[in-house]
């Protein structure tokens, strides 16, 4: 076992993988004053070394474990592919390393149960939901907190997106991007609508899974492309939430929309605005490509600062497995063979 660094200092963060993703990650830790990245490892050596230019890290390689034997680094930061998340958490628990893993933690509840359960106690685990960061949805849960809705009686989410839609050219713009998504058997719940479910809970608390309707609309995509999960609260509300990745007219990139009604007042978020309705009515504006960003960069200050600190993760493994579950109840009750 790798004997940790002290880590009163500047934090030494190794990065796994160098995808499209991790522009967004180093951009972020960049920010930071308590942490720098000192090497990177992707199988893609060329990649590696292409943001390693960029951001002027010092290590590249192509083996993460070859990373964690030469470097001495406190952090690791997972951004590669899903399949090779649960193996580089394992990896940073036989270095003693801190982790922060990109969502989701496994593909599978009973593969995210096992990996919790091996790592726990071992080191400290953060999975990186960091939808749960936008400046949006932390003013609607400080809204939620100052009792300003009252209790909630309803709620309703949708997302829509047209990425996974032909182009001119013939080309799905999300499928161009990321080829292996065409092969994924759980596409939109588990690739997209995980961070809605994130969201909701962090919102408005634990829910529960009643029914799921999803449909797979493209032949020559192995996923589901439209989902709606019903659920409700610990007291009875109803919680709807509908994805699409199919909705014409709507861009490529994600769109949310969300209705939260309370016994004092209500809330309506739509791109870039945010509108308490009742009593104390009053409308919020956001940059949403910049919101983008702002995901990943509070994220990973709140990580860092809990490292630091001591305090505990927003989204730890154990928070993370609710979350996961509520994606698994939504596979099972979809009708489709998804799990």
């Amino acid at each position: 076992m790798k004997k940790k660094s002290n880590i009163s200092g500047r934090l030494r963060v190794g990065m796994a993988g160098a995808g499209r993703i991790t522009d967004y990650h180093l951009l972020a830790w960049r920010g930071l004053k308590t942490a720098d990245v000192v090497a990177i490892a992707d199988p893609l050596i060329e990649r590696a070394s292409d943001r390693s230019k960029d951001f002027n890290i010092p290590g590249v390689y192509d083996d993460v474990a070859d990373m964690l034997d030469r470097e001495n680094l406190d952090i690791l930061d997972i951004v590669s592919p899903n399949q090779f998340h649960a193996g580089h958490v394992r990896l940073a628990a036989e270095h003693n390393i801190d982790a922060l893993c990109q969502k989701p933690l496994t593909d599978t509840l009973a593969e995210a149960e096992s990996l919790v359960s091996e790592v726990d106690g071992r080191i400290r685990l953060m999975v990186n939901e960091n939808r749960r960061f936008r400046s949006d949805f932390r003013q609607i849960a400080a809204w939620l907190s100052e009792g300003r809705l009252g209790d909630v009686l309803q709620c309703q989410m949708i997302m829509n997106r047209s990425g996974y839609l032909p182009d001119k050219n013939g080309r799905r713009p999300a499928i161009y991007k990321s080829p292996a998504k065409a092969t994924l058997k759980r596409l939109l719940i588990l690739g997209v609508l995980i961070h809605q479910l994130d969201v909701l809970r962090y919102l408005i608390g634990p829910l529960n899974v009643i029914a799921t309707r999803a449909t797979r609309t493209e032949a020559d995509l192995a996923g589901e492309t439209l989902a709606t999960i019903f659920m409700e609260t610990s007291i009875g509300a109803p919680v709807v939430l509908a994805g699409n990745f199919v909705a014409p007219g709507f861009g490529v990139t994600v769109s949310d929309r969300l209705e939260l009604i309370g016994s004092k007042a209500s809330i309506i978020l739509e791109p870039g605005k945010l509108r308490l309705l009742g009593p104390d009515e009053c409308t919020v504006s956001y940059d949403m490509k910049k919101e983008y960003q702002t995901c990943f960069s509070a994220a990973i200050a709140h990580f860092t600062e809990c490292i630091q600190t001591g305090k505990p993760f927003e989204s730890d493994p154990h928070d993370n497995l609710e979350t996961l579950r509520l994606v698994e109840a939504a596979y099972i009750t979809s009708g489709l063979d998804l799990i």
